[in-house]
């Protein structure tokens, strides 16, 4: 375990190191051990996006927690270790959060999470972290995912306040016509080109959605879909 004396080859701390973007991904957090560290307001936050995504076990550590965790605790859904922490806590660990409000905390959970290999987010401490956690807007299960690259976080909150007012909410409605049809195309063996799929997806089906019939979104997608394509 290295003893936070040595730097981490892995932290961004040159300015050349802050120049390279991150990379977008979206994780798959099922039946994953993910620990978060803290128990406070960043770390509700941080298990309150992290629940619905299916960790097992979600560990919290900490001395206190909210009424959310306790709550998430007492309901089972999560794991909450009433104790500060302790080197070793990330044994077997998929994912690491580092969500205390003290950044010293949140480096030594840091520091051994890299010596472990495990990715880690330190909040706020950007040099720290392997992944950082975008801002989002949600629209049933559609997430738009907006990240500055750590460089500012009070623009990427701009950004999303600006989309959840222009974002309109039947988009959700919009995706679950369009997964509707892939399934029923799946189910069928059929292949379409994704030109046509793309030309489908216009403004008439759009206008449908948004009146709220669904019924007919979904008929008037699948005739569009799944009628051959007259090529004389």
């Amino acid at each position: 375990m290295n003893d936070g004396t040595a730097e981490y080859p892995k932290a961004r701390r040159t300015k050349a190191d802050r120049g390279y973007p991150y990379y977008p991904a979206f994780l798959d957090l099922r039946r994953r051990r993910v620990v978060v560290v803290g128990g406070g307001v960043i770390a509700t936050d941080k298990v309150r996006g992290l629940l619905p995504c299916g960790p097992e076990p979600l560990v919290v550590i900490a001395p206190e927690a909210s009424h959310f965790i306790r709550q998430a605790a007492d309901a089972a859904a999560l794991q909450w270790l009433a104790r500060s922490y302790q080197d070793g806590d990330l044994t077997g660990a998929d994912f690491a959060f580092a969500a205390t409000d003290d950044r010293a905390s949140n480096q030594l959970v840091a520091r051994e999470a890299r010596s472990r290999g495990i990715p880690v987010l330190a909040v706020d401490d950007v040099p720290n972290c392997d992944f950082i956690a975008p801002a989002v807007v949600k629209r049933g299960r559609l997430t738009f995912a907006i990240s500055t690259s750590g460089r500012s976080p009070a623009m990427a909150r701009w950004i999303r306040e600006r989309l959840e007012r222009d974002i309109p909410s039947h988009w959700a409605d919009l995706l679950d016509v369009a997964a509707s049809a892939r399934e029923r195309l799946a189910e069928r063996a059929i292949r379409v080109d994704p030109d046509r799929w793309q030309a489908a997806l216009d403004h008439e089906l759009e206008r449908v959605v948004a009146r709220g019939d669904l019924e007919e979104a979904k008929r008037m997608l699948w005739e569009r879909l799944a009628t051959p394509v007259d090529v004389r």
